[in-house]
């Protein structure tokens, strides 16, 4: 999903992906708040439809060619909650959920500078690229190995 990024990119390749992880991420987490019966699950979910949505965000901005703008402020709401959720999980002893919630605050951060504030657009995508498969690799083998259950 990150080659969008990458301004020599024309961006069909992205389009799939970002559409089938979207979707993906959205039915799950939609199908999770409806099914779960405790309230701090549906939470969970609920926080898992703003990847979802912004993977469809992206790629409404590849296929109708829209502008960047409007995602850098989605971003920009969606890096307080995320702030928010991580600050919340460390509270409540889940360290490594309110990490990987904090890096992605990070990286939506970076969409909002680089985005709407017009800013900084070539290092944030690098960071944004960088930051995005690192957390996603550490996020796994921890997964993998059995080290965290998040």
């Amino acid at each position: 999903g990150f080659l969008p990024l990458i301004d020599e990119n024309d961006n069909n390749e992205v389009v799939i992906l970002n559409v089938l992880s979207g979707l993906v991420v959205s039915i799950i987490s939609i199908f999770g708040i409806l099914t779960a019966t405790e309230t701090a699950i549906k939470a969970e979910y609920a926080s898992l439809l703003l990847i979802g949505i912004t993977h469809l965000f992206i790629s409404a901005v590849c296929i109708w060619d829209l502008s960047e703008t409007s995602l850098g402020w989605f971003s920009a709401l969606v890096c307080l909650i995320a702030a928010a959720l991580g600050v919340y999980y460390i509270i409540g002893g889940r360290l490594m959920l309110g990490v990987l919630w904090l890096v992605w605050m990070l990286i939506w951060l970076a969409y909002f500078v680089s985005r709407s504030l017009d800013i900084l657009k070539t290092p944030s995508n690098w960071v944004i690229m960088l930051e995005g498969a690192l957390a996603l690799c550490v996020e796994g083998v921890l997964l993998l190995t059995g080290i965290t259950a998040l």
